[in-house]
């Protein structure tokens, strides 16, 4: 994981768990542009991540979307990124604040992500926190399977989103003291294959 936006102290929270959304972006049909999808069906068989936030199959960032995540207080999106990086890195961007900063995601649907929060933010219903956890993608092209350097990124993709949803947890539990912790350190992990490298050096 290269964490690109480290999460200030500021922004952790210490009010009740608000409405959160994790949303899975992609086409299915045309390989490592699904991994979003793939993502969100992995998350559903975790307990623990379903009774902390809402998880959505997004498809293409059609109209619908819109709909489901309306009302979010805290957005987390799952997608496949061309940072220029090896296939199956898998990377955090923080878009939270006034002046969010603006990614080239360079899939199928492109446009679809800051065209969502765009019209969130039009509406008046822009998320206080969004947080995009991405994966460098081998192939899009036509095709129902992941490349298998994706497809071994899937568990650090789902354990990133874990620690993600303890960041935005209020503090009093275990879990919620490692999260904070983890917050506190520059962290950075790349995940390649079936390996994955973590290295943390103080903020």
């Amino acid at each position: 994981m290269i964490d690109m936006a480290r999460e200030p102290r500021s922004s952790r929270e210490l009010d009740p768990l608000p409405l959160v959304a994790v949303v899975g972006v992609g086409n299915l049909l045309l390989s490592d542009d699904g991994v979003g999808i793939h993502a969100i069906r992995r998350l559903r068989s975790d307990s623990r991540v379903r009774s902390m936030a809402r998880l959505i199959d997004g498809g293409t960032v059609g109209t619908d979307l819109l709909a489901e995540v309306c009302g979010c207080e805290k957005l987390l999106i799952v997608d496949a990124v061309d940072a220029g990086l090896p296939p199956g890195t898998t990377v955090r961007m923080d878009f939270s604040g006034p002046n969010p900063p603006r990614i080239d995601t360079r899939n199928a649907h492109q446009s679809g992500i800051p065209g969502l929060l765009d019209d969130l933010r039009l509406l008046g219903q822009a998320p206080r926190h969004v947080v995009l956890v991405g994966v460098q993608p081998a192939a899009i092209g036509l095709g129902t399977r992941l490349s298998p350097a994706v497809a071994s990124a899937l568990a650090a993709v789902s354990a990133e989103v874990v620690r993600q949803l303890d960041r935005w947890t209020p503090a009093g539990g275990a879990t919620s003291t490692q999260a904070t912790q983890s917050a506190e350190s520059w962290d950075a992990t790349i995940s390649k294959g079936a390996t994955e490298t973590s290295k943390t050096s103080a903020a």
